[in-house]
């Protein structure tokens, strides 16, 4: 297992897991947005584009055989917001679905947004490994907690994240919607580094 960091050709693959990691937060926001351009594609084309901190530079992947089988994205967490490209891009009404959600964070920690690996590929340690990076790259940047969220009906995620050491925080309404079905919102939870 080779762990690396993304690179502008990894972006179709990263948008791939990035988008099942998501739980149909992409499929919701990006769904019909552009005549002929899927939500996946549009995810890519934004990894491209290298605008931080949603690019394929904050993303460290795990590859197999020259495959990638697992990423894991993160940067600042200050800079998980509504920006004002998102703002100017989608329709107010997905927004506003996700206002607490991108209002929710832990002041001054790192944020993992997605960590996703292959279904091949799980319970072999890769999400292990992925997190031990993820650590190390936001230590190496003076951050000494990492913080993520995650969709409280995901028990597996939920119990492999304490098992790593994360507590819960706090509860994140997030209504389910045909193309979000998930019941419960969300949870903020963090672990020191």
């Amino acid at each position: 297992m080779n762990y690396r960091q993304g690179n502008k050709g990894d972006c179709c693959r990263i948008a791939e897991l990035d988008h099942i990691a998501s739980g149909g937060a992409v499929e919701y926001l990006f769904h019909d947005l552009i005549p002929n351009k899927s939500a996946l594609e549009l995810l890519s084309d934004g990894l491209e584009q290298d605008v931080y901190s949603h690019t394929f530079r904050s993303c460290i992947v795990a590859e197999f055989d020259q495959n990638i089988i697992g990423m894991a994205l993160s940067y600042p967490a200050h800079l998980h917001c509504i920006t004002d490209e998102l703002t100017n891009f989608l329709p107010v009404d997905r927004l506003e679905k996700f206002h607490e959600f991108y209002s929710a964070r832990v002041e001054g920690s790192y944020f993992l947004d997605a960590m996703c690996i292959d279904k091949a590929y799980r319970g072999l340690g890769v999400g292990k490994s992925l997190l031990e990076h993820t650590k190390s790259k936001a230590i190496s940047e003076g951050y000494n907690e990492l913080s993520l969220i995650v969709f409280s009906d995901n028990s597996r995620a939920i119990k492999f994240y304490k098992r790593q050491g994360f507590r819960s925080l706090r509860n994140i309404k997030l209504e389910p919607h045909k193309l979000l079905p998930h019941n419960g919102g969300c949870l903020l939870m963090k672990v020191e580094i």
